[in-house]
């Protein structure tokens, strides 16, 4: 016997690149909490009823529901209005009326993510936003294109945020089930976007090292390079880096990437990188070079040195 009830699918969507990005799935059942990536929202509809000898042989149909774009990054004219379009994709055989709206996000001390009504954390772009209509229905097997209008104020600098908010539900009933089963189905839906708008003028970039570490490898365990970054600048900044080993005689001896993360403005945070290649005992020195793009200007980088031991 299957009882789905009250599920709600929360889509969070992140920038992975520019011009890429991806889809946090996390799906609550009551209290569970199971958290996958996929590139859209999978649901399963329908459910089986009665003891597992009466249970038919039905395949189960998988229908997806999607909104694009995930996440934009744009840059902005002071006093300037934009339009940016959002298309909702419905290949699901219900018919949904989705809801649009727009909150706020930020960050606490501990780097956790905070949600917010409009116009309510730092740096906010959500009042800058209005939807062309706050309600859309789409068939079964169709899209539809929602348009919001982007309106900068005219003395802001640096960098903004909003989360644009597509909740749906079914527009009709669910279907009755018959008195021998004893299943019921109810879906609802949550598509949270992100917009970073960066002024083409005025923003201020300054991203420091505070400190770093390495801890060197072990027989039981990688290289790890460790480091405190804070933004002390008014827009957000898309870290990434590189890292080179060199043995006391200055000879590369190992080499490495540092994956991409990004900073909003006076966040602190670590950025951490693990290398499983062998040291043998003596004294080394890492090498690390962090660069990030910057809004109407050349792309910056900085170099810090992290002297350590192996024995």
């Amino acid at each position: 016997m299957c009882k789905i009830r009250n599920i709600l699918t929360s889509c969070v969507f992140l920038q992975k690149k520019r011009n890429e990005s991806f889809i946090k799935l996390t799906t609550m059942k009551t209290i569970k909490i199971l958290r996958p990536l996929a590139y859209s929202c999978l649901i399963l509809l329908g459910c089986l009823s009665g003891t597992q000898a009466q249970q038919p042989q039905i395949k189960a149909r998988q229908a997806s529901l999607a909104v694009s774009p995930a996440s934009v990054d744009a840059k902005v004219k002071r006093g300037a209005s934009y339009t940016q379009n959002f298309t909702l994709t419905n290949s699901t055989g219900t018919r949904l009326k989705f809801r649009c709206s727009v909150g706020d996000f930020w960050y606490d001390e501990n780097n956790k993510r905070l949600t917010g009504r409009a116009g309510t954390l730092p740096r906010s772009a959500s009042l800058w936003l209005q939807f062309s209509s706050e309600e859309v229905i789409i068939e079964p097997f169709s899209s539809a294109v929602v348009k919001a209008v982007i309106t900068v104020p005219p003395g802001v600098s640096g960098s903004f945020y909003t989360v644009p908010t597509f909740e749906g539900m079914p527009v009709d009933k669910p279907p009755v089930v018959s008195a021998n089963e004893n299943s019921t189905a109810s879906i609802g839906i949550r598509f949270r976007g992100v917009m970073m708008l960066t002024t083409d003028e005025g923003a201020e970039y300054n991203v420091e090292i505070m400190k770093g570490q390495i801890t060197p490898p072990t027989a039981a365990s990688e290289l790890e390079i460790n480091l405190d970054l804070r933004n002390r600048g008014s827009a957000h900044a898309k870290v990434r880096g590189a890292f080179a080993i060199l043995n006391s005689s200055g000879t590369l001896v190992g080499r490495g990437n540092i994956e991409e993360k990004r900073f909003l403005p006076t966040q602190r945070d670590r950025l951490n990188n693990k290398w499983s290649g062998e040291l043998s005992p003596g004294n080394y020195t890492g090498v690390i070079t962090l660069s990030y793009n910057r809004v109407g200007l050349e792309p910056t980088s900085l170099v810090y040195e992290i002297p350590f031991t192996v024995k």
